[in-house]
């Protein structure tokens, strides 16, 4: 009798043995056991003195792995778990530009319409965006998909240019990332269909996929479980709790539900065939050295053989293992990244609340696919502390922080 309470015992803790045991496949075929890939990822999380992070991973189209190290508030320590509210900075333009790629499906707009048709107004008479008015023959030239593929002209940060909006290169000749450009669409989408982009997107993206820790404000909800972040130092930053939506980077949310709506892109799920084409299909390519800063007007061919280019709303770049899609989310001390593979039905989902990630962000990528491919060079995150301060320094850092701080409708972060 003891030995089959024993055997039903071992049968009952089998499964639980099998979870704690997960063979994670990278990009080559190759595996790793989660409980080694947990005690790396620890270390480095550790050597780094990263603040905390969330990490999520997909095999098959399916998340195996998901886990969270560090704490979501070092003071009190408080540790961070997969709940933890984390701000997606501009992982948000992912999702925006599914949301708006739903309202063309459904016929309320069209990609290639002029902004300026969508509006109730002539640019010029929008506080906001006023300066557009001295070229408004430029600006009546602008289409989503402009907005989407960042080649509208239009600047990263008005803050960068003494607070003004002005086209810094003709629509659609020159890629520019350009968070007033998909701010600039959000505000379309808002004042076209009369709703706010919160309600927009818990209809067409949050509530369809059961996102149910994301929101493209702050809710109450995350009071309960949310993270602080911190800068190089350590010391505390605050937590971004935005009151008003910007498509740019508004949104707060978790690596696990941000998983959910990763794979619905990978699946091609949720937009019709065309909308998908084109979002995966490049719009205009990548060929400055960086993707912000001083090197963003340094023109390179070194990124030609990957073929980088941005999509509608996301980055491109071609693998060994196909087609890729990427993005990054960087705000002043939480530092994010997204890469699929959709033909290897492999991704990873990275948040963190450290202004220290993306200098490990190489090693935690090769740790958990096996992913060597993403351009993290144009991204910057493989300069030197030298290079970054001196020569490819974040264009988010050239920003008043306090203000940020205080103001929590300021405009959005890369």
């Amino acid at each position: 009798m003891k030995k089959l309470l024993l055997l039903a015992c071992w049968i009952w803790m089998l499964p639980l043995f099998a979870q704690n045991n997960i063979q994670i496949r990278h990009l080559n075929g190759k595996k790793i056991d989660s409980r080694i890939l947990e005690q790396r990822l620890a270390q480095l999380v550790d050597s780094a003195k990263i603040a905390g992070l969330q990490v999520a991973i997909i095999n098959n189209n399916k998340v195996v792995y998901s886990a969270s190290f560090g704490f979501k508030d070092i003071e009190n320590k408080n540790k961070l778990n997969d709940s933890t509210v984390m701000y997606a900075a501009s992982l948000t333009k992912p999702v925006s530009a599914y949301i708006f790629l739903r309202l063309v499906d459904k016929g309320i707009f069209s990609l290639d319409q002029p902004v300026y048709t969508y509006l109730k107004k002539p640019i010029g008479e929008y506080a906001k965006w006023k300066d557009l008015a001295g070229d408004t023959a430029s600006f009546n030239l602008i289409t989503p998909r402009m907005l989407l593929s960042h080649s509208s002209g239009l600047p990263v940060l008005r803050q960068l240019y003494d607070n003004k909006v002005n086209l810094i290169a003709k629509p659609g000749e020159k890629f520019y990332y350009s968070n007033e450009g998909i701010n600039l669409l959000g505000f379309m989408m808002e004042e076209f269909t009369g709703k706010k982009l919160e309600v927009i997107a818990k209809e067409e993206v949050f509530g369809p996929l059961q996102m149910s820790h994301t929101g493209m404000i702050w809710e109450k909800a995350f009071e309960n479980n949310f993270s602080y972040a911190y800068f190089k130092d350590g010391k505390k930053y605050g937590s971004e709790r935005r009151e008003s939506s910007r498509a740019a980077g508004s949104m707060s949310t978790t690596a696990n539900d941000y998983a959910q709506f990763m794979i619905n892109l990978m699946k091609e799920k949720g937009l019709s065939g065309s909308s998908y084409h084109q979002m995966f299909q490049s719009q205009i390519m990548v060929k400055s050295k960086r993707g912000f800063g001083p090197l963003k007007d340094s023109i390179t061919n070194e990124n030609d053989a990957v073929k980088l280019a941005w999509g509608l709303g996301v980055g491109l770049f071609s693998s060994p293992f196909g087609k890729a899609f990427f993005h990054t989310g960087h705000g002043d001390a939480n530092q994010n990244y997204v890469v699929a593979f959709p033909k290897m039905g492999t991704a990873v989902i990275i948040f963190s609340n450290s202004e220290n990630f993306e200098q490990i962000n190489a090693q935690i990528l090769k740790l958990c696919i096996g992913d060597t491919y993403s351009p993290l060079r144009w991204l910057g995150h493989l300069d030197r502390p030298s290079e970054e301060n001196s020569v490819n320094k974040r264009v988010e850092g050239q920003i008043n922080v306090q203000q940020i701080i205080q103001k929590s409708t300021s405009e959005n972060l890369p």
